[in-house]
C-alpha cells in the first residue's frame, strides 16, 4: 500500500557570518515547489550584519513559519544544529527536520523529490528509514564525500565515499551523512538524541548518522540535488579547524564502536601524524597531539588555542 502524506517539513539552517550567502539561500527555500512548513535559521552569533537582516527578514510573511534563534555566543556548527534541531523537536509539530549551512542552495525541486520518493513507498518501508539525502554537488559536479559508506572490519572501522555510479540509481543506501541537505524523521531524533554539541565543528554530522543508522535506513535519493558553494579542500593549509577534525574522528570511533577500534585507530594515525616517522611540519604535530591527548582524556568543546581566529605564528 502507498502513501501520499503530506511531508511536514521544517528547516534548520545554521549561519555563521556569511550574510550574502545566507541570503541566496534563503531564496532558494522560497522557491521550493514543496514548501516546507517551518523555516528556523540559527544565527551563531554573528557579527556582520546577520542580526539586523533577520530581524527584518521574520517580519515579512512567506507560505511557511519564520523562526529566528540568535546565540550568545558561536558555539559552531554542532552547537548550532543542536539548537535548531531540540528547538524543532521541542517546539514544533513536525516529522521532518532538513538540517543545512548557509552555503548550500537546494534546487527547486530538491524538497518534493524527496517528499515523492517517500510517499511512494509502502508503510512498511516507510517505517524502515530515518534520513532522507540529496545529492550534494560542487562546481556543478557530484561531491561524492558527503555520503558515506562503512565497512567494519575485526580490527578497522573503514570510512569511505560513495561512488559515482550509485548516483545513477533513483536511491541508494548509506551509512554516513553530513549536514548539508539531509533530512532525518523527528521521531528518530527523540530516540536517538541529537548531535553532540561538544564536537563544535566537524565529525558531529558523522556521529550522528552511525547513532540513527542503528535504528533504521539512511537513504541518498540523487535526483534531490543540493548546490554547496564551497571552495575545495587544500590540505596543505594549517587551519584551526584541523584540531577538531582529528579530535572528533577518534572520539567517533571511541564512543560507537568497541575499545579496539579506537586504540588501534589511535595508534596508527599517531605514527602518521606526530611520530618520528611522520613527515608533517612541528606546528601540526603540535596541534595534533592536542588533538589525540583530549580525544584520549574527553576532553571536547573549544580549545583554549584552536578555535575561530587562530592562525600559525611564524
Amino acid at each position: 500500500m502507498m502513501v501520499k502524506n503530506r511531508m511536514n517539513i521544517a528547516i534548520v539552517l545554521v549561519t555563521f557570518n556569511r550574510l550574502e550567502k545566507l541570503k541566496v539561500a534563503l531564496k532558494k527555500y522560497q522557491r521550493q515547489t514543496y514548501l516546507p512548513k517551518h523555516l528556523i535559521v540559527v544565527d551563531n552569533c554573528s557579527t556582520d550584519g546577520t542580526r539586523e537582516f533577520l530581524e527584518q527578514w521574520k517580519k515579512i510573511e512567506d507560505k511557511y513559519e519564520k523562526h529566528v534563534l540568535r546565540l550568545s555566543t558561536n558555539t559552531g556548527g554542532a552547537g548550532g544544529f543542536y539548537e535548531g534541531m531540540r528547538y524543532a523537536v521541542e517546539n514544533l509539530q513536525t516529522d521532518w527536520i532538513w538540517v543545512s549551512d548557509d552555503d548550500a542552495y537546494p534546487r527547486a525541486e530538491a524538497l518534493k523529490v524527496l517528499s515523492d520518493y517517500y510517499s511512494g513507498l509502502s508503510v512498511e518501508e516507510q517505517n524502515k528509514i530515518v534520513s532522507l539525502c540529496a545529492a550534494i554537488y560542487n562546481d556543478g559536479k557530484i561531491h561524492a564525500a558527503h555520503r558515506h559508506h562503512l565497512k567494519i572490519t575485526k580490527f578497522k572501522v573503514k570510512i569511505y565515499s560513495s561512488a559515482i555510479e550509485e548516483y545513477q540509481q533513483k536511491a541508494f543506501p548509506i551509512d554516513i551523512f553530513s549536514y548539508v541537505g539531509t533530512m532525518i524523521k523527528t521521531d528518530a531524533l527523540k530516540k536517538v538524541g541529537l548531535d553532540r554539541k561538544e564536537f563544535f565543528i566537524y565529525c558531529d554530522d558523522q556521529e550522528h548518522a552511525i547513532r540513527l543508522g542503528r535504528y533504521g535506513k539512511i537513504i541518498c535519493v540523487p535526483n534531490s540535488i543540493v548546490d554547496h558553494d564551497t571552495p575545495p579542500h587544500n590540505p596543505n593549509v594549517v587551519d584551526w579547524g584541523r584540531y577538531y577534525k582529528k579530535r572528533n574522528d577518534l572520539l567517533m570511533i571511541k564512543y560507537n564502536f568497541p575499545k579496539r577500534y579506537f586504540i588501534l585507530r589511535y595508534m596508527r594515525r599517531y605514527l602518521s601524524d606526530i611520530s618520528i616517522l611522520s613527515s608533517n611540519p612541528a606546528i601540526l604535530k603540535k596541534m595534533f597531539r592536542e588533538a589525540y591527548h583530549d580525544a584520549k582524556n574527553d576532553n571536547m568543546g573549544i580549545h583554549a588555542l584552536y578555535k575561530p581566529g587562530w592562525v600559525p605564528q611564524d
